[in-house]
């Protein structure tokens, strides 16, 4: 499944606003609150019509009423706030050799999420379904969003059971939920390498997933479930640790890379081990580089790009690390809702934050930019000093005490404003 273009109408912030996507991978930047996260939600709408063909299994993302663009009114002394419906999402992709539009809309806040144009889609989903329910080989996309809310804390329970036979289907189960299932990521580690132990050979699915994950967790050697402890372990080389014990960044990256490549092999299990390589799909990330140390964070695309070489990718993120690790080539794409400079190849973090992310001056701290500015309008006061009347010349001292008084404890700094202040004469007035 591939997306290549949506169109968000009356959809959150977002009036009417249209964005074309790359194949593999689409990073979205921008300040707080210009709608990088309702476009994932846009997304998930769009992809999740996938299921509506699907009788079983999950259900698809509908547009909520909190989805539908609000317009404030000033009239007179009273705000009203109005619905502005029908809110709309339009998509144009693809599922396997099959390509269309499709939309979905909300037209009154009280309705039903309807579908436009979408009898393709559903005809596929349903024939792709027929085919798992009669043990076919067809090969089923993955849809996934992993929102903010992600967090893989073991759960407190007393033995971890393993999993019974179920439907290819099951690899769909929670693929919009905030959090992902923890339980059932250490349940399938078990089961498989119990299995492997009990038949005496060697597991092709649970091995491809075992390189999916160690190629998004630098220093990793191993992962595997030991079932002595029964937990879920990583080697780092010089150390073993249980998962639960695991720092937040190796915890979500272990339990992303894991989720993603478990469902993969659920859902296409014919594939083996290339389940991971082969399977298609569109994956959902917010805010990428959470819980991720900068080194992390520098090398997040790329371990996802060598993990899952076939699926697409959209995700959001504030850290200038992770925009310029893009790799400079087709099919990665930067959208920018600042609309400021998309460029990101061979630029240094500083050249990012300060043209791409418009942080001013981002070679220095936030204090030393304050600083500078109160040494600029200290000069400018002073300035004013030699023509002001002698009422004017002290609400500029009260003036210049403000400016540096947050700036106390630099003595360096209050020293030579002092100096320049001296030199000014501004406090002769009145001596």
């Amino acid at each position: 499944m591939r997306i290549n273009k949506i169109i968000l109408h009356n959809f959150k912030c977002f009036a009417n606003r249209e964005f074309e996507l790359a194949p593999r991978f689409n990073l979205i930047v921008g300040d707080n609150a210009k709608g990088k996260t309702a476009l994932l939600d846009g997304l998930a709408v769009g992809i999740g019509a996938l299921l509506l063909g699907m009788r079983s299994g999950s259900r698809a993302r509908s547009i909520y009423s909190s989805d539908v663009r609000r317009e404030y009114y000033h009239r007179g002394d009273t705000v009203t706030v109005e619905s502005q419906t029908p809110s709309r999402i339009e998509c144009e992709g693809s599922i396997g050799l099959e390509s269309g539009r499709w939309s979905r809309e909300l037209g009154t806040v009280e309705g039903r999420t309807s579908r436009r144009h979408a009898s393709w889609i559903v005809n596929a989903a349903r024939r792709l379904e027929r085919d798992v329910k009669e043990g076919g080989p067809a090969a089923l996309p993955l849809i996934a969003c992993y929102g903010t809310g992600r967090m893989w804390v073991r759960h407190r329970q007393t033995t971890v059971s393993t999993l019974r036979p179920e439907s290819r289907l099951v690899g769909y189960r929670d693929w919009s939920a905030p959090a992902s299932d923890e339980r059932r990521l250490v349940a399938w580690f078990k089961t498989r390498e119990v299995a492997m132990v009990q038949r005496r050979e060697s597991s092709p699915t649970l091995e491809a997933c075992r390189r999916a994950i160690l190629d998004c967790l630098p220093e990793a050697r191993h992962v595997y479930f030991d079932v002595v402890h029964d937990e879920l372990m990583l080697d780092l080389g010089n150390r073993e640790m249980p998962f639960g014990y695991l720092s937040d960044g190796y915890r979500n990256m272990l339990g992303l890379a894991a989720d993603l490549a478990i469902r993969c092999a659920t859902l296409n299990p014919h594939l083996r081990e290339h389940a991971a390589f082969e399977t298609t799909g569109v994956v959902l990330i917010d805010e990428i580089d959470l819980h991720l140390h900068p080194l992390w964070q520098g090398r997040v695309v790329t371990d996802l790009l060598r993990a899952f070489p076939s699926m697409q990718f959209v995700a959001t993120s504030h850290s200038p690390f992770v925009i310029q690790s893009l790799p400079p080539q087709e099919g990665v794409h930067l959208i920018n809702l600042d609309d400021k400079s998309s460029g990101f190849a061979d630029k240094s973090v500083e050249d990012i934050a300060e043209e791409v992310q418009g942080v001013e001056l981002p070679q220095r701290s936030r204090r030393f930019v304050d600083m500078l500015k109160a040494a600029q309008e200290y000069y400018e006061v002073l300035e004013k000093a030699d023509s002001a009347s002698v009422q004017d010349r002290e609400r500029l001292r009260k003036h210049l005490d403000e400016l540096s008084l947050p700036f106390a404890d630099d003595a360096a700094y209050q020293a030579f404003l002092k100096m320049q202040r001296t030199a000014s004469g501004i406090d002769k007035e009145g001596e």
